[in-house]
């Protein structure tokens, strides 16, 4: 019974890993990858093997791969809207498979850069003076802005192809954030 289930726990493991659109998903399945093929090794009584997997595996190989994905290039997409009172997990699923997952994907899969998302309900205003992101969703009433520089080609590839990203808004405006400013004067 209990190699059944670490058997079964290991495909399961090893086929979310690699069918993860998340990179760093995919690293921390491949840590528990570890830790359960270390179990299954002690099970079959080898101790020593055991704890070399439990280092080098689950230690030294996934804090490897956080570190070489920390350097790998990030796009950084900030979603706002100021006319929600705290966000919380409803919210957040509410916008995920219309516009942030459909978005995610493209900037994975077709520009091979990780994304980097954050929710807030600070003004548009503060956002953009404060913070620097390279791209901005606002949600105001029933209309859907999005944000970019004109210099940026990743967000440039993403207006290009809006249609195909986003299929469940029809009214997204873009504005390019370098050739407007926010009280109006162009």
């Amino acid at each position: 019974m209990f190699e059944t289930f670490v058997l079964l726990t290991l495909l399961v493991l090893a086929c979310v890993a690699v069918f993860s659109d998340n990179l760093r998903r995919s690293i921390i399945f491949l840590g528990a990858f570890s830790l359960t093929i270390a179990l299954a090794y002690l099970h079959y009584s080898a101790p020593d093997v055991a704890l070399a997997e439990a280092a080098i595996g689950v230690g030294l190989s996934t804090i490897m791969y956080l570190v070489a994905l920390k350097k790998v290039s990030v796009y950084d997409i900030c979603y706002v809207n100021e006319d929600v009172e705290v966000f919380d997990d409803r919210q957040i699923n509410e916008i995920m498979n219309s516009i942030v997952r459909p978005l995610e994907l493209f900037v994975e899969r077709t520009e091979e850069i990780e994304p980097q998302l954050a929710y807030t309900n600070r003004s548009l205003e503060a956002v953009m003076r404060e913070d620097d992101h390279d791209c901005m969703i606002h949600r105001k009433g029933n209309l859907t802005y999005i944000y970019g520089d004109t210099t940026d080609q990743v967000f440039q590839d993403i207006v290009a192809n809006l249609n195909e990203i986003i299929t469940d808004i029809e009214d997204i405006r873009v504005i390019y954030r370098d050739e407007v400013t926010l009280d109006g004067t162009d």
